[in-house]
């Protein structure tokens, strides 16, 4: 299983589709959701959505949804000797910026590049000790003019990429690579569509690959208004802790101790008190590891689509991973699958809505 997920994973990472140019995930998703469900749709916004119809029809509709965009960036101007200077789609972390390759989304073609750092060996002392203006970085292709720029197909608006494809560590579990965050929660969703085509349960699952994550939630609240779900599970990762570089309060959880079930998210979700009961319960009696946390370090999908309809009972079934909006994001496998298999089970225990009611 470790050996198939990796493989997975590794396909879904090496897919550039940063914020706006999602296609790649999308398509990819699509033929696999497709063969494993009654009907598949994609919405103008570019959400994908793939649905399966349960064995009761009296029985909850169930959201479940994974974010296809991963952090990157967009050339703005072209200087005259060919460099490339360029803004963030997202929040890709500014201190790992310079001397980072890179990949220039150009139609139809790619273009290998690095964000220029300047020499140490001329750093002054106050240079040393501070991190380059995002207006100061630049992007070095290997270009000698705009001109030749141009005939590569780049321009204003072209999108760009961190390079880093998946590495397996000397741990077989502990693999890192670039956006983790989401392609983890991608393939958990996949897999979790499979497992529920070989076994249907009593309710509907609707599952929704969802754009435009890293710019503020948008697509996923498009969806839940189109879906009108009564339960909503996002599949997604967490910054993690565990390092030198954090207290141990800080972010008390770590890579390899299983799925994240989260309280809360402090700058948004309160997580439906039943629904996370039961799923706490169902791990529980079934064995899957779960780490029980109050996220501290950021907001999901799942802040934006409770909201949608307002009578959405959601939340966020996670994974933790290192280095978060870096190239290099790290993670542990066994959590991956202890996410898909606490999902499946928890989807199966979902029988009425009345499980869920708080009075």
């Amino acid at each position: 299983m470790s050996q198939k997920l990796r493989d997975r994973i590794a396909r879904y990472t090496n897919l550039d589709a940063p914020v706006g140019f999602e296609e790649p995930v999308l398509k990819a998703a699509r033929e696999e959701l497709a063969a494993c469900c009654d009907r598949v749709e994609v919405d103008l916004r570019g959400n994908l959505y793939a649905f399966q119809t349960g064995t009761d029809e009296h029985a909850p509709l169930i959201m479940i949804t994974a974010h296809a965009d991963e952090i990157g960036f967009m050339v703005t101007s072209i200087l005259e000797n060919g460099f490339l200077r360029f803004t963030k789609l997202g929040y890709p972390t500014d201190t790992v910026l310079p001397g980072q390759r890179v990949r220039v989304l150009a139609d139809g073609d790619v273009a290998e590049g690095v964000i220029g750092v300047k020499p140490a060996h001329i750093l002054s002392a106050d240079e040393a000790r501070q991190v380059p203006a995002l207006s100061n970085l630049y992007i070095d292709i290997g270009a000698t003019s705009a001109e030749e720029v141009a005939s590569w197909g780049i321009e204003a608006g072209t999108p760009v990429t961190f390079v880093g494809e998946l590495i397996q560590t000397r741990n077989e579990h502990r693999c890192f690579g670039k956006c983790v965050d989401n392609r983890a929660g991608i393939v958990a969703l996949l897999e979790i569509a499979e497992q529920l085509h070989e076994n249907p349960c009593a309710a509907s699952v609707a599952y929704v690959v969802a754009v435009e994550e890293e710019i503020g939630l948008r697509g996923a609240e498009v969806a839940a208004q189109h879906v009108k779900p009564d339960v909503l599970f996002v599949l997604d990762t967490v910054p993690s802790g565990g390092t030198p570089d954090l207290r141990p309060d800080e972010l008390p959880w770590d890579i390899g101790k299983g799925a994240l079930l989260k309280v809360r998210e402090v700058k948004g979700l309160s997580t439906q008190r039943p629904l996370r009961d039961l799923v706490r319960q169902v791990a529980e009696e079934a064995g899957i590891p779960y780490q029980w946390i109050v996220d501290t370090a950021g907001i999901t999908d799942a802040t934006s689509a409770q909201q949608a309809s307002g009578d959405i009972a959601a939340m966020v079934i996670g994974i933790a991973r290192r280095y978060a909006h870096s190239a290099v994001e790290m993670f542990d496998l066994r959590d991956v699958q202890a996410q898909i298999d606490l999902t499946v089970a928890a989807i199966a225990r979902i029988t009425s809505v009345d499980q869920l009611r708080r009075l």
